[in-house]
């Protein structure tokens, strides 16, 4: 039995109806339970890749007059079915990809990244930070030596929720109560132990990115992405960038280079979620209004540069025109509640320090984010019509990406040249 093969529990997973159904008895402090009409749906769709997303509705029975349960609530289970799936829809050949190594190393890390999240949402179940908004939290189930198979989280239903595809943007305005959340919760590593923040050390997303998917095979695929992706006028951007992900990803010696960022600007590393990008918020939208609800999806958070967070961010939810003239602003709002956040503690780095980290992870964490943009937009489950329509939105996007990734990679070998000494 592993994570890669399915079961008979809720959406193929190994997790069955019955340790939910326990689970939520005990949360809850009540001896009813789930009706014969219960029902488990499948929403993980364009929503992550580490795992199942289940939205449950219960149909208590039993409940006394005076208790008030949840009509719905949400079970992450983590899974490496959803990745494999993802190759599929890339267009990978799965069954190549997929070695027996591969598969193995995958299952390990799914079961890191689940443990990272459990104890990341302890902490934040302590510190209940008005600034950092996350989800009511049910159970949390980790794997450990006896358990290799079941593992999730059981968190609240939030209703009306808009789920912003990697082609659209969120507007920079918008984008703030992200920016100061995730500095919060950097401010709030810094105040805890070593002992405590253990659990972040060690593989970091780098190393994950870099390990688990980025090798010949995956680059040569991402490649094919996207010169289908990009009209011909482009295409000698398209290989300007190829030659810049061949650099980054299969160079042995810039992966340390990354990875030593604090090290080369001189300043210590913090606490960071590491995978902003707009499938791991939860917002509502009335136009082109988006309010934050909650963060979510902590399983690759690490000690590291702030520049991981940053990066990550504006590149996958930035349009460019925000990107391009608003980005110092995000910068200090970041760094200013950071400072604020420590309280009179001693502050690990300058501004001029995140904006020159920011300026060497940018394109790196592009490279992540541009060839899914048009393969996501695709495949997911909208209409014709607005698949259309968002493809001159997509193509925005993706040109503005295309050619900053390329100008700033440029300008960051001439500003700093040890950086990308190979």
């Amino acid at each position: 039995m592993s994570l890669y093969t399915a079961a008979d529990g809720l959406l193929g997973t190994h997790v069955t109806w019955g340790e939910v159904e326990e689970q939520m008895q005990k949360a809850l402090d009540t001896s009813a339970k789930f009706g014969d009409g219960k029902t488990v749906t499948n929403i993980s769709d364009m929503k992550g890749f580490m795992s199942r997303i289940a939205l449950v509705e219960p149909r208590w029975v039993g409940a006394s007059d005076d208790e008030e349960l949840p009509e719905k609530f949400i079970v992450k289970i983590s899974s490496q079915l959803p990745f494999i799936e993802m190759t599929k829809l890339m267009d990978f050949n799965a069954e190549e990809f997929w070695d027996d190594a591969k598969l193995k190393g995958m299952g390990d890390m799914t079961r890191m990244l689940h443990n990272r999240e459990v104890s990341t949402y302890k902490i934040l179940m302590r510190e209940k930070h008005p600034r950092i908004p996350f989800t009511k939290i049910y159970a949390l189930k980790p794997f450990d030596d006896e358990n290799t198979l079941k593992a999730y989280i059981i968190s609240e239903y939030i209703p009306d929720l808009h789920h912003i595809g990697m082609h659209e943007s969120i507007p920079a305005e918008d984008l703030l109560p992200i920016v100061h959340a995730i500095a919060a919760f950097s401010a709030i590593g810094m105040k805890l132990s070593e002992e405590e923040t253990k659990y972040a050390r060690g593989a970091d997303f780098l190393d994950i990115v870099f390990g688990q998917f980025m090798d010949e095979k995956t680059i040569t695929k991402t490649e094919e992405l996207m010169r289908a992706a990009f009209p011909a006028e482009y295409s000698e951007k398209v290989e300007k960038m190829r030659k810049i992900n061949r650099d980054y990803y299969l160079n042995p010696k810039m992966l340390p280079n990354f990875k030593k960022t604090c090290d080369f600007f001189g300043y210590k590393p913090v606490l960071t979620h590491s995978d902003l990008w707009s499938s791991n918020f939860l917002c509502t939208r009335d136009g082109e209004k988006v309010t934050l609800k909650a963060i979510i999806d902590y399983q690759t958070v690490t000690v590291t540069t702030p520049a991981q967070d940053v990066g990550r961010l504006f590149a996958a939810c930035l349009s460019t025109k925000d990107r391009r003239e608003k980005v110092d602003f995000l910068l200090e709002e970041y760094y200013k509640t950071f400072v604020e956040e420590l309280d009179g503690m001693e502050v690990p780095y300058t501004l001029q320090n995140l904006k020159d980290s920011y300026q060497v992870y940018f394109p790196l964490m592009s490279s992540m984010v541009l060839p899914g943009i048009a393969p996501m937009l695709e495949h997911a489950h909208v209409s014709e019509e607005y698949r259309e329509a968002m493809k001159e939105v997509a193509m925005a996007k993706m040109v503005g990406l295309l050619e900053d990734v390329i100008t700033t990679h440029e300008s960051s070998i001439q500003k700093f040249p040890k950086y990308f000494e190979l």
